[in-house]
């Protein structure tokens, strides 16, 4: 926060400190040289629109760009472009009523290369472990789009939804085979069944 500090006030710009608690936060491997990085784009994105004032919406983007490269300069056609949108923000909306472990990070409909959009969440604190609730949470997110397709278009989807539902059963798999997160004894991978019937640790 100290560094980005230091590199906004040598530029005009209108953000908070509630807006630059916020950057620091979602900003979490940000190196000095990057942070210079995106108070300098920020400052291209401001001059570019005619302006010489830094906002939370050019630095904004100015992360997005340098953490996830530009947009490809190509134009989506229009019911396609509608589609995506629709896809995305079932992510967003999900996310933002379920996930209480991340805030969303980036959101957009920008194309790059194969991905025609992206929904990222990121954690806002330091942690070493995850918790079977927000694996189930995550779960919803990526299958939302499937949720939201077939509720806009008349019960159809698009094959864009092929990446989250692999992500999904991936996640599902691991839940269910290797970090005992299934409902099942089953589901305890790497334990023994003891005479109660219950998991017992293996003996190293």
């Amino acid at each position: 926060k100290e560094t980005l500090v230091g590199y906004l006030n040598k530029v005009s710009n209108t953000l908070s400190d509630e807006e630059i608690e916020k950057f620091a936060v979602r900003s979490p491997y940000a190196t000095g040289a990057s942070i210079k990085d995106m108070v300098n784009e920020a400052l291209i994105i401001a001059i570019r629109d005619g302006r010489t004032t830094i906002t939370w919406d050019d630095l904004w983007r100015a992360k997005a760009l340098k953490e996830v490269g530009p947009p490809d300069d190509a134009e989506y056609v229009e019911r396609e472009r509608h589609a995506v949108a629709i896809h995305e923000a079932s992510h967003a909306v999900a996310a933002h009523l379920l996930r209480a472990h991340a805030a969303i990070d980036i959101a957009t409909i920008e194309r790059r290369g194969d991905v025609g959009g992206f929904v990222s969440s990121i954690p806002e604190e330091d942690r070493m472990f995850e918790w079977r609730s927000e694996y189930e949470v995550d779960l919803m997110v990526s299958i939302a789009s499937l949720a939201g397709e077939r509720m806009f278009f008349e019960g159809d989807n698009s094959a864009g939804v092929g990446g989250d539902m692999r992500s999904a059963t991936s996640l599902a798999a691991a839940m269910e085979g290797t970090m005992a997160m299934g409902d099942t004894i089953t589901s305890f991978a790497g334990t023994t069944v003891g005479p109660n019937g219950m998991p017992m640790s293996p003996v190293s």
